[in-house]
C-alpha cells in the first residue's frame, strides 16, 4: 500500500505531512525548506534516490518496499548541550515500537543502529542548520521492511528486514511518529539520564569484546554500556573508559 499524506498528518502532533513518489533526499528536502515548515513536519518517500547514512555512506532503500522518513525539530541554544545523545533516544524510541508490536530480538548497536536478530536492521542520520540562536534538526530514519531486491553495491554488510510481520507502513508511520514527537519535547526537560536503562536493555554488545574504528585507530575493549552522556563505556586492563559520539564506527571484535 502506498504512503498515504492524509493518514500521517492525523498522525502528526504538530507539523506537516509532506510525501514524495520519488526524491534525492527526504534529509535534503527538509534542510532545504527548514524555514518554511513548522517543528514537527515529517517528509516520507516511496523511494530515495541519493538516502544517506553516517559518515558519508549511502543509504538504499528499494522503491515501494522500506520505510525511509525525515522529522523536523528545533532546540534553543540553551537545550543544545543535549543533542549529543540525541540519536540514542530516537533508536529506543524505534525499538520499543517494535517491542510494542511484538517483534522480539531488537537490539540497538551504539549509538543508533537498529538491529534484528544480530543484522542491522535500521539507520539514524541526524543533520542540523543553526539559524537566529535556533538548532534545526532533521531526524532521517531508514527502515529494512522488505528486502527483496537489494543493490549489492551499496549494501556491504549484513542486514535484516521484517518481511515476516507483514508491517503496513502507514501504520508503522502512525505509531512511531507520534512517539519521536513526544520524546523530542520532553528530552530536553528530563536529561538522557532518564532513558540510559531502557537504551541498555537493548544493547547489543553488552559485556563483549568489541573495537572501535575511528580513522585508522582501532580502540579495542569489553563494551559496558553507556553513561548518562550516551557515551560509550570500555573496559580496558581494569578501568572503565568513555567514548564520546563521534566519526566512529563499532564492531565485534
Amino acid at each position: 500500500m502506498k504512503l498515504n499524506q492524509l493518514d500521517l498528518q492525523a498522525a502528526l502532533l504538530c507539523g506537516e505531512a509532506v510525501i514524495f513518489d520519488e526524491i534525492d533526499s527526504t534529509n535534503e528536502y527538509l534542510l532545504c525548506e527548514y524555514k518554511h515548515l513548522a517543528v514537527g513536519s515529517v517528509c516520507a518517500a516511496e523511494h530515495q534516490t541519493a538516502g544517506r547514512g553516517r559518515r558519508g555512506r549511502s543509504w538504499y532503500s528499494g522503491k515501494n518496499q522500506n520505510l525511509c522518513f525525515s522529522l523536523l525539530w528545533r532546540y534553543s541554544a540553551d537545550e543544545v548541550h543535549q543533542i549529543s545523545a540525541l540519536s540514542l533516544v530516537v533508536a529506543l524510541v524505534l525499538a520499543e515500537s517494535f517491542t510494542e508490536l511484538g517483534i522480539s530480538d531488537i537490539q540497538i548497536k551504539w549509538p543508533n543502529d537498529v538491529y534484528y536478530q544480530g543484522k542491522k536492521l535500521g539507520g539514524i542520520l541526524i543533520e542540523s542548520r543553526f539559524e537566529n540562536n535556533d538548532y534545526y534538526l532533521v531526524i532521517g530514519i531508514g527502515l529494512n521492511l522488505s528486502m527483496d531486491q537489494v543493490d549489492l553495491n551499496v549494501v556491504n554488510q549484513p542486514y535484516a528486514d521484517l518481511s515476516a510481520y507483514h508491517l503496513e507502513r502507514n501504520q508503522l508511520l502512525q505509531r512511531i511518529v507520534p512517539q519521536l514527537q513526544k520524546n523530542l519535547k520532553i528530552y530536553p526537560l528530563v536529561g538522557f539520564e532518564n532513558y540510559v536503562e531502557r537504551w541498555q536493555s537493548y544493547d547489543l554488545f553488552y559485556g563483549k569484546p568489541v573495537k572501535l574504528l575511528a580513522g585508522d585507530t582501532e580502540i579495542h575493549g569489553i563494551s559496558k554500556g553507556i553513561n548518562d552522556k550516551g557515551e560509550l563505556l570500555l573496559e580496558q586492563a581494569g578501568k572503565i573508559n568513555a567514548y564520546a559520539i563521534g566519526e566512529m564506527s563499532l564492531r565485534a571484535q
